[in-house]
């Protein structure tokens, strides 16, 4: 095929020309855009935007100076590309002041020709005012001064561009003025703030001044109440003993001792939570035998829950320390507390308490839960947050007793001590407080033997007897160590075993007369052990008591249809131990009267010691003992040392001992009742 030369008419070719340049020139003002929306892209804040947004014009289409005017709120900014910045107090500049008002962009020539400053190239100079509209809104105005180019169609050509950065200063103009409104909220709650935690501080300052001279004005009046009523106590106890009264009097007389003691108790109670609140109250930690203050606190609730008809529960795990270091006083009046609560408000059913304990990881202390579960009239749901507030009592009026003081005070000791107490509870169903609380364990060598006050003293084995071989079955080492040391203390033979397996062997191979058989151990259990051993040859001879800290009604059926011949709760006291096996082995001891406690109890605690004391001071003396108080029966003793100082002593060694028992029953048979 052949070249052949192609005609285009001229006026076809110049239309192809104009094409062509438009083309060049909307390629070349779409990289423009671009360029300016990427460099505008890289900043953030309402400044920094601006000023890329100055320079990059400048840059891109030339000028020799571009200023960008905005309004926030009622305040007018001007910022040029140089980075001056002013807040201008009114727009001055009336082509700016059009460009806000009408949004019309416009464009000034100034002609220079008569001047000899510039050169021939540099006649003529234009300024340039744009509008940067959102919609129908101006939201700034550019102002472009260049010295030679006219600017007309700028925004003709950029209007993506002008578009972009309109919506972009609109943002950050936004966002400004939420950040200077969050600003300006956050100075102000700081101010606030500030004032308020000056009143609070001043408030508080207040408070506790307040706080601690109600604190020592109910201590000081406490102190002062319990004279007078000790005195009516004392008094109304005399008068009882009169025959000739008449049985209205005498019954008017009852209530008046009956109303006293209650307000007694209420006294007591007052006094506690002021020396608590004082900061008077001091923890006196020490060593001591829970075991033996746990039995003697079942056993002095027991009485008051017969009383009522309850049952009286005590569930305790094998892991429970029998010897710790802790405030033996305060442990006892918490637990009095609870369980008193729990009897309190309990009409029928039982009252369980439940003692469990968990070793501290990395230290010599171990966690107590005791657990004081009842049957009674429950605590609603919204009270239960106000159940340990001071002169709070929650729920029906009706069921209300006491002073509000007893949970409150439980709680305030147990934090003193490092514990706590929690509550749950379900309305007519039943409360459980819990009262968790880190002790230290110690060796029975670490507590100081404390004479025996109600019963002999086993010394020995009578001689002529049979070589006795005992076996402890328990899975606890403390408990199995012990129980071996009691045996061993009197002259048995002791083997021990570690569960009930081992014990059904050393059964088999050495044929103990007695053993003592643990209810909850690993591989086989006491119960089990027991069956197996009556099953095997000699099996139904030997002697087997079981020692458990489970004494439900059920678990003890289930011991005895095992073929246990009896059980011994823990914690024991050596009297049951040896008694026990006194009863069912036919062992004889040899007993000593503990020589301490028969020249305290037959020299100094008799009736003519008692004859030189006061009457008032021994009514005094009464009260304070029934009313578990150590600290007034302390007290009343000081002023009794006065008279006569043995006695004192003799009855400071039974309340430091908790034998408020003997001394009440001392003052009883002597005639203070």
């Amino acid at each position: 095929m052949h070249n052949e030369l192609i005609t285009i008419p001229v006026a076809e070719l110049n239309k192809l020309k104009q094409r062509a340049t438009k083309l060049a020139l909307d390629k070349s003002n779409q990289q423009l855009v671009m360029q300016l929306m990427s460099k505008m892209s890289e900043a953030s804040g309402l400044e920094n935007v601006i000023d890329t947004m100055l320079r990059s014009i400048v840059d891109v289409i030339g000028g020799a100076n571009l200023t960008l005017y905005y309004k926030i709120d009622a305040d007018i900014f001007c910022t040029d590309v140089y980075g001056a910045k002013k807040h201008l107090q009114q727009l001055n500049d009336k082509g700016v002041a059009d460009a806000f008002a009408t949004g019309n962009a416009s464009e000034y020539e100034h002609d220079f020709s008569d001047t000899q400053m510039l050169t021939p190239a540099f006649t003529h100079a234009y300024t340039w005012i744009y509008p940067l509209k959102v919609g129908s809104t101006v939201i700034g105005v550019f102002k472009m001064e260049s010295l030679h180019i006219a600017m007309r169609d700028l925004h003709i050509q950029l209007p993506l561009f002008f578009n972009y950065a309109a919506l972009v200063l609109k943002n950050e103009i936004l966002g400004y003025t939420r950040l200077q409104a969050v600003n300006n909220l956050l100075q102000q709650e700081i101010i606030i703030r500030k004032q308020t935690e000056q009143e609070l501080l001043a408030a508080k300052n207040e408070a506790e001044a307040a706080n601690r001279a109600k604190s020592i004005f109910l201590a000081n009046m406490s102190h002062e109440l319990r004279t007078p009523m000790n005195a009516v106590l004392g008094f109304s106890q005399l008068m009882q003993k009169d025959s000739s009264l008449s049985p209205e009097q005498r019954e008017t007389l009852n209530i008046i001792n009956n109303s006293g003691q209650h307000l007694l108790g209420l006294i007591n109670d007052v006094l506690d939570m002021a020396k608590i609140e004082a900061g008077r109250m001091v923890i006196e930690n020490g060593n001591f035998d829970l075991g033996a203050l746990i039995r003697d606190t079942i056993d002095m609730m027991h009485q008051r829950a017969e009383a009522k008809g309850l049952e009286l529960f005590l569930d305790q795990s094998s892991s429970f320390p029998r010897f710790v270091n802790s405030d033996e006083a305060k442990f006892r009046q918490i637990l009095l507390n609870l369980i008193g609560n729990a009897i309190k408000y309990t009409e029928k059913g039982c009252v369980i308490v439940r003692l469990t304990a968990e070793d501290l990881p990395g230290t010599q202390q171990c966690l107590l839960s005791c657990e004081i579960k009842d049957t009674g009239i429950g605590i609603a749901e919204q009270d239960l947050p106000f159940v340990f507030d001071t002169f709070v009592q929650v729920g029906r009026e009706s069921d209300q007793q006491g002073s509000g003081l007893g949970l409150r005070i439980t709680k305030q000791y147990a934090e003193l001590m490092g514990g706590q107490v929690t509550v749950t509870s379900e309305l007519d169903k039943g409360s459980s407080f819990i009262l968790r609380l880190p002790v230290a364990k110690v060796g029975q060598s670490e507590i100081i033997n404390k004479t025996v006050l109600d019963g002999k003293q086993v010394l020995g084995l009578v001689a002529g007897q049979p070589d006795y071989r005992v076996l402890i079955v328990e899975d606890q080492l403390e408990n199995r160590l012990l129980l071996k040391r009691l045996m061993e203390s009197v002259g048995f033979q002791v083997h021990e075993a570690v569960n009930g397996q081992q014990g059904v062997e050393q059964f088999m191979h050495w044929q103990p007369h007695f053993i003592w058989m643990d209810r909850r151990m690993p591989i086989m259990d006491g119960i089990a052990a027991t069956q197996r051993i009556r099953a095997l040859p000699d099996g139904d001879k030997v002697k087997i008591v079981a020692v458990t800290a489970s004494i439900f009604a059920k678990q003890r059926q289930e011991f005895l249809n095992s073929g246990i011949d009896d059980i011994v709760g823990k914690p024991y006291r050596d009297a049951e131990i040896f008694d026990c096996m006194a009863k069912h082995l036919g062992v004889r001891f040899i007993y000593d009267e503990p020589v301490k406690d028969q020249n305290a109890t037959g020299q100094l605690l008799n009736e003519q010691r008692l004859k030189r004391l006061p009457e008032a001071l021994l009514a005094e003396l009464q009260q304070a003992t029934m009313s578990l108080d150590i600290e007034q029966s302390l007290a009343v003793i000081e002023q009794i040392r006065a008279i006569d100082a043995p006695l004192a002593d003799a009855l400071v060694e039974r309340i430091n001992q908790f034998d408020f028992e003997a001394v009440t029953k001392l003052l009883g048979d002597f005639g203070v009742s």
